[in-house]
């Protein structure tokens, strides 16, 4: 397709997305419904166009419709740094021009779907704070303010800045950037909240520079707050209440729900979406792109893995992803388990440790691998006992649980799918799953090297491991993720599930939650059979 023929398409697909925005939202008037605004909540984008923007507009139009006077804030091109603005983006198409699309796209957006938008706006006073720690990276890591941890909140967002933990040589420049985009969103929210006093703020993920300084306001005001994330399975997210999106935990719900069994439908619901899983047909990121393998020993044999040994493998994150760092437990590191355990390991031969690299590495992209940290660490010379599967390795991950004697995961949701297939799964790190009775909870490296001894002589499951692993499956992909009234294709949104904003389903899922979260009996949305 020539370069032509290229802009034509993004001009036309970009002239049908506003004109399916003016369309849908034609008969909004919020004016003429009558609904008394005595409710005030703060719709805090940041980012005013990416993917969650067509649930952030619904959501918006659903509480004005409900009397609640929204205002939603996003950024103008004066920030100089967010979560998007990587340094790939910088690299390869410039800062400024990136970001003055990516602005021009939101008002464009915003004004065809009659949003009332205004502009996230830096306190004048940030300016003293940063003159102290200008050029000092150690000091912008240390650096807290009002009570709250504003270098952590900058090293995480270097980490995907970077797309490493390892960061380059321009980081003192970009981490004051990032604090200064922290700063303004938190002197902001207290701003406006001061103002305006808010019954509840919206607002996605929960972490970085832009959503993590209002979490911390919030929960220093006791304010509640409405986190939400694109979900794993397509077209769902999930939401939480006075809790960050990436952290899927539902204890309280889980609790509540200790009474309830599977019913037959509802178990071979997860039978069925558990078989889809294997190439991942319904889920927002496919990573595994071959077939689960028919025969298991044909496979150790092209990963070069004797038969007659047990098998130890250990899942990895992205390591970059601050979502998943910072949350260990029996390490100090996921990177540190690994070669704790090749090292303990090392003389053992009936054991060999497999590396499963996170095939997001491949997806999502990486500067640093766990395979490469590995090697560089044995400088190239990896013990006979080991065994990396690299992502652009067409193996599937059901077919490395199937190979596995034990599991050994950080965060990964596959912990939940190995428990669930009836093997033992050693979790290291903090995760949603933790301590709800199908896994086993190493609480020190002492403890992790007990428990993989005991089940290498003795794979004992727990105590109704399978059915407990099925139960919280069920509950985490089809209650606790909701399913949200728009259709994507290739990850582009290309309309509501509503006909018409006149025609939409008041009973569905996301107006229950609207209906809901300011209750104060209301800790999750997590809605089960009586």
């Amino acid at each position: 397709m020539s370069i032509f023929s290229r802009v034509r398409k993004k001009v036309f697909n970009r002239y049908k997305e506003l004109n399916y925005y003016r369309k849908f939202f034609s008969a909004v008037d919020h004016d003429s419904e009558g609904a008394l605004q005595t409710k005030r909540v703060l719709m805090y984008v940041g980012i005013g166009h990416m993917y969650l923007t067509p649930l952030e507009i619904m959501m918006y139009h659903i509480l004005r419709s409900k009397g609640y006077q929204v205002d939603y804030y996003i950024y103008d091109e004066s920030v100089q740094a967010n979560e998007v603005i990587t340094k790939q983006v910088i690299e390869t198409q410039g800062k400024e021009k990136f970001w003055r699309k990516s602005v021009h796209n939101a008002r464009k957006v915003l004004h065809a779907s009659k949003v009332e938008y205004k502009y996230i706006k830096a306190d004048p006073a940030i300016n003293e704070l940063l003159k102290s720690v200008e050029g000092d990276l150690n000091a912008i890591m240390a650096f807290q303010h009002a009570g709250i941890d504003f270098g952590d909140i900058v090293r995480g967002v270097l980490y995907r800045y970077y797309k490493s933990l390892t960061f380059g040589e321009d980081a003192a420049v970009m981490a004051l950037r990032f604090l200064q985009t922290a700063l303004t969103n938190y002197y902001m929210v207290r701003k406006l909240h001061d103002s305006n006093h808010y019954d509840a703020v919206f607002f996605s993920h929960g972490i970085y520079c832009t959503w993590q300084p209002v979490v911390s306001f919030c929960e220093q005001r006791a304010l509640r707050y409405i986190c939400y994330d694109r979900a794993k399975r397509a077209g769902s997210s999930n939401f939480n209440v006075n809790q960050p999106s990436p952290d899927w935990s539902f204890d309280a719900a889980w609790k509540r729900f200790e009474g309830h069994a599977l019913t037959a439908n509802e178990d071979a619901q997860v039978s069925q979406y558990l078989g889809e899983r294997e190439l991942q047909k319904g889920d927002v990121y496919a990573y595994n792109d071959s077939v689960r393998a028919s025969d298991i020993n044909q496979l150790k044999q092209q990963l070069s893995i004797p038969l007659d040994r047990k098998i130890i493998t250990i899942f990895t994150n992205l390591i970059w992803d601050a979502a998943n760092v910072s949350r260990d437990i029996a390490f100090t590191s996921a990177f540190e388990c690994i070669i704790r355990t090749i090292e303990y390991y090392r003389n053992r031969s009936d054991v060999q440790v497999v590396i499963r690299s996170h095939p997001a590495e491949k997806v999502l992209g990486t500067r640093e691998r766990y395979g490469h940290l590995v090697r560089a660490y044995f400088k190239d010379q990896l013990p006979d006992h080991v065994t990396i599967i690299e992502p652009e390795m067409s193996v599937n991950s059901f077919s490395v649980i199937d190979m596995s004697s034990i599991g050994v995961v950080n965060t990964s949701t596959v912990g939940l799918e190995f428990a669930m297939m009836g093997k033992p799964i050693v979790l290291i790190s903090e995760t949603n799953y933790r301590g709800k009775g199908f896994t086993y909870d190493a609480t020190s490296e002492e403890n992790y090297f007990e428990t993989i001894s005991s089940l290498l002589t003795s794979p004992t499951l727990l105590t109704n491991q399978v059915s407990l692993a099925r139960k919280y499956f069920y509950m985490m992909m089809f209650l606790y993720q909701k399913q949200m009234p728009m259709i994507y294709e290739n990850g582009i949104f290309k309309q509501y599930t509503y006909t018409s904003w006149r025609k939409r389903d008041t009973a569905d899922q996301l107006h229950r939650m609207l209906d809901d979260f300011n209750q104060s009996a209301c800790v999750d949305f997590m809605y089960w059979r009586p």
